[in-house]
């Protein structure tokens, strides 16, 4: 089988495409012949930072990914043969991006509804849900969102639908028709149109501009920030850096989100599994315009 490896830190042109066997299935395990798979930024940021992960996945050469979809075409014996032909959104910090990918963590595996597509369900992540909890916490009623085109901003803005607060999705000019379009009940802001000063706010940064940051910051008196895209900084006092904690339930209700339409999933360009580099690429020079995804 064909897998994807970072083997060094100087950026996508070194990815290799490695021939490796395919995965024997082990009691506990089941096979997992992946069709669609994300192409995320974290990769990027591993792809040229040694320092950009602490996980124990980091150690090179790796397989680059951590989440896909496919179908279930072996089952060990203690596993539940029903899963067979089963087709599932799996999670793998080990690494996805290869033909096969053997499973033995069951919490990692979820059996996909007839009407939830391969692309929809490869475009899950929950960090979203990690910036909702933290906007439900602030005392404030006004939240801005950084980086709000992109996939995480696209979830979170639909997720916080029941969130009695002024919502201000912050984009860039270019980016405002997009989220228009795909979001046309949401009022879009670029960090131009603010033009009032505001007491008190937090902002959801996913963006990782601290250009914007500052902008705003000049125009609240109280700020806070939580972000998923600046691990450390000096600038802001109010400031905190958070991430994704895995949790079984949490997937599962975003497929069911998916399932019942209350979720619009933002797929992007598609590409083969021999242009993964392109993708790359075309991840890293143009705007967010919904989940790059990957063909197998």
């Amino acid at each position: 089988m064909i897998s994807i490896k970072q083997v060094d830190y100087n950026g996508i042109d070194s990815l290799e495409y490695v021939i490796e066997p395919i995965p024997k299935v082990t009691t506990n395990g089941v096979l997992v012949k992946m069709s669609v798979l994300p192409v995320v930024p974290t990769d990027l940021k591993k792809e040229n930072n040694p320092h950009a992960t602490s996980e124990q996945f980091g150690k090179l050469p790796r397989t680059i990914g951590v989440s896909g979809v496919g179908t279930i075409v072996a089952v060990g014996g203690n596993r539940d043969q029903k899963l067979i032909n089963k087709r599932v959104f799996l999670l793998n910090p080990a690494g996805a991006f290869s033909e096969y990918v053997l499973n033995e963590n069951n919490n990692w595996l979820f059996v996909l509804p007839d009407c939830v597509s391969d692309n929809e369900a490869a475009t899950l992540t929950a960090t979203s849900l990690v910036l909702k909890k933290e906007i439900e916490k602030s005392a404030s009623s006004n939240i801005f969102i950084t980086g709000a085109n992109s996939v995480i901003g696209i979830y979170l803005l639909q997720q916080l639908n029941t969130v009695n607060k002024k919502i201000y999705p912050i984009v860039t000019p270019s980016s405002k028709t997009y989220l228009n379009d795909f979001l046309p009940d949401i009022q879009v802001y670029t960090v131009s149109d603010i033009k009032e000063k505001f007491d008190s706010a937090i902002v959801a940064d996913i963006a990782g501009n601290t250009e914007i940051l500052k902008v705003l910051s000049d125009k609240i008196v109280d700020l806070s920030i939580v972000s998923i895209a600046i691990m450390t900084q000096n600038e802001f006092s109010n400031f905190k850096f958070v991430h994704e904690s895995f949790d079984h339930s949490t997937y599962k209700h975003l497929i069911e989100a998916l399932a019942n339409h209350s979720l619009k999933a933002p797929i992007g360009e598609i590409f083969d599994d021999h242009d993964v580099k392109t993708a790359q690429h075309f991840l890293e020079d143009n705007h967010s315009r919904g989940r790059i995804l990957v063909k197998f």
